[in-house]
């Protein structure tokens, strides 16, 4: 299958792997991370949101594919399957905030938009768009969007050790650090700016 069709993406990933490897290793760091949330949901994060951490293993699992096996990754399956993750991340999101709107349902929202763009930035990596089409100017969308969630990871970062987060997108801490997502949800905004870079980095 020849890599072209990634526009770039598969290209970058293989050709610096001293990046690639670590990123992957932290996304399966942060899909473990979400699996013990999930699994311990009940008797130790009773906060846990299920629907939001499931969102954030799918967009692990995706990414991982797409690190791991970025030659051998059919771009139209992926863009395929990043479309429908991005129409149910909307649609659940889209639930929550009418919940929210009502006073049914509070928590969730922020997480579940998070996962919304977060899907929608990665397929817009895949559409193609970047610099591939020989305008210089054509990438500066992503840079934008790799600029935001680089700055989000910081933000992130910088509510460590704060009793009262004021970032709102980090997802609720369970009961122990190694339940929490703040640290998948800094390795997705990593990854995600990593692939936005790719993208329009060949």
């Amino acid at each position: 299958m020849s890599t072209r069709k990634w526009w770039g993406v598969a290209d970058f990933v293989e050709q610096y792997a001293f990046v690639r490897w670590p990123v992957v290793a932290a996304f399966v760091l942060a899909a473990l991370i979400v699996v013990t949330r999930l699994t311990g949901r009940t008797a130790q994060s009773p906060r846990v949101d299920t629907a939001s951490d499931s969102a954030h293993l799918l967009m692990c699992l995706v990414m991982l594919a797409m690190l791991v096996f970025p030659a051998a990754t059919d771009p139209h399956a992926m863009r395929g399957l990043l479309t429908a993750l991005t129409v149910a991340f909307a649609l659940l999101l889209a639930e929550r905030v009418q919940g929210w709107r009502t006073g049914s349902a509070s928590d969730g929202v922020a997480a579940l938009g998070y996962h919304t763009v977060a899907a929608a930035a990665m397929l817009y990596a895949m559409a193609g768009h970047g610099a591939a089409h020989g305008s210089g100017g054509a990438g500066w969308p992503a840079v934008v969007l790799a600029a935001l969630f680089g700055l989000d990871a910081l933000v992130a970062l910088g509510t460590v050790g704060h009793r009262c987060r004021w970032h709102r997108f980090v997802h609720p801490a369970g009961a122990h650090p190694l339940t929490s997502a703040l640290l998948p949800h800094v390795v997705m905004d990593i990854g995600t700016a990593f692939m936005l870079i790719a993208a329009i980095g060949r």
